[in-house]
């Protein structure tokens, strides 16, 4: 606004101008989130509707006696129904939500007005009449500022193709936005520093997009964090049915062996080793066990030794379980599970089964623990900030295992590193082992587990 009295002339140009800077800055905003099947056929129906409002209002503008105390007031209104339009054009073009969509409008409105006030200070400085003032100078320079907030906040701010917005936090961000950057807009351009408001609601704009994706890392990260909780509150019930059941698998496995020995005294030679060959086959996955000197490495080895030789994958471990004692049970067990999890899954994607095998050690070096999975892998590992992207669908409830690995290891002074190279996937974690006070501490908590 550049007058509390704004001329007819002004106010034209803006009924006509504003939609089509706003649509352009909600590009921005549309962009990471995720589209509805054949989007791009409601882009007419959002360009009409938009259309549309700029038409009534111009309509009603001829008709009604716009003075110069109502200009204000008329603009307003154009100003709601314009975002109302545009936001409704994203709801029918992607999943966005009802409150979404108005929270992207505010932020879109926000970019909108950040170019506004950067072209104050740039016309305060450099004058009106020059290059950087013509119309397709204008737009480029909005474009250019769309863009940079798209890299530096809509990226981090939309998660997994939505807003975390809540009706609250829209209505209140967007009062916030209307009483301080509308408003205020109006009625300080009069005076005769009036640029100043240009610098001081550009850097309010700032410090909001910045709040707004630091809000939204908190809400991935407490979204991670119960995602966690809930996997390992399972893994703990899992783990101790596992060593009731593979107690028991032993003892039957024990008693089978047993009823093989009566099995020789009775039937022709011939019978007798055809009936014992099947029997033995039978049980052998059920008669390996593990003895590592950790018994929840042993668990979720045996555990994971049972699935493996349904999906003819080879497990091959060499490991000094005892070296992982100050590790927490429920936690070993977790974690070992997560890593041994990922890779059966990788293996199950080789065609060829003679390929899948997998290599679980844990030793010492150089006074360190080192606890190291490989497995073979198809296709290619995309990685982000040092750990592999899910390739499922659903990124929101998948690739937590690999997050809850490296939170698991870091929790006890660990490093994870991952290298998917030659077609190899290879999950390292490094531990500096703590003083024997801190193992004694460790296995006395396992012990009230």
């Amino acid at each position: 606004m550049e007058s509390v009295t704004m001329t007819r002339e002004l106010l034209l140009s803006y009924l006509s101008g504003f939609p089509e800077q706003i649509a352009l800055t909600a590009v921005f905003f549309f962009l990471p989130l995720q589209k509805k099947a054949r989007w791009y056929l409601f882009l007419p129906v959002a360009a009409l509707m938009t259309a549309g409002i700029i038409f009534l209002d111009l309509f009603l503008f001829q008709l009604l006696p716009i003075t110069q105390n109502t200009s204000q007031y008329f603009f307003a209104l154009h100003f709601l129904l314009s975002l109302a339009a545009l936001g409704a054009g994203l709801c029918l073009m992607t999943e966005a939500s009802p409150r979404e969509a108005a929270y992207c409008m505010v932020l879109a409105y926000m970019t909108q007005h950040l170019h506004h006030c950067l072209g104050l200070i740039l016309d305060h400085f450099c004058g009106t009449d020059g290059w950087w003032s013509a119309e397709i100078t204008v737009w480029i320079r909005l474009a250019l500022v769309g863009f940079l907030v798209y890299l530096l906040f809509v990226r981090r701010i939309c998660l997994d193709g939505h807003y975390p917005a809540s009706v609250l936090k829209a209505l209140s961000l967007y009062g916030l936005v209307m009483a301080v950057m509308y408003f205020l807009s109006i009625y300080v351009s009069d005076l005769p520093e009036g640029w100043l408001h240009g610098v001081y609601t550009a850097l309010l704009i700032l410090v909001l997009m910045v709040e707004e994706v630091r809000s939204a890392d908190q809400l991935r990260l407490q979204a991670e964090a119960q995602t966690r909780e809930r996997m390992e509150s399972m893994h703990r019930a899992q783990y101790e049915m596992s060593k009731e059941n593979i107690a028991l698998i032993n003892r039957k496995s024990h008693d089978l062996r047993r009823q093989v020995a009566a099995l020789r005294t009775v039937g022709t030679p011939e019978e007798q080793a055809e009936v014992i060959a099947g029997i033995e086959q039978a049980v052998e996955i059920y008669d390996r066990s593990f003895q590592t000197g950790s018994r929840p490495l042993d668990t979720v080895l045996m555990q994971k030794a049972l699935l493996c030789s349904q999906q003819h994958i080879e497990l091959s471990v060499m490991a000094d379980g005892s070296l992982l004692r100050f590790i927490r049970s429920v936690d070993l067990f977790t974690m070992v599970s997560n890593i041994l999890d990922n890779a059966i899954e990788a293996c199950l994607r080789i065609p060829e089964e003679e390929k899948r095998a997998i290599h679980l050690s844990v030793h010492e070096k150089r006074g360190l623990v080192i606890l190291q999975c490989e497995n073979p892998y198809v296709g290619a590992v995309e990685m982000k900030d040092g750990l592999p992207v899910t390739i499922k669908e659903d990124k929101a409830n998948h690739g937590i295992g690999t997050r809850s690995i490296a939170a698991t290891a870091a929790e006890y002074g660990g490093v994870m590193r991952i290298d998917p190279t030659g077609g190899m996937y290879v999950l390292r974690i490094i531990f500096q082992p703590p003083d024997a006070n801190q193992d004694e501490k460790t296995t006395s908590q396992d012990k009230a587990v």
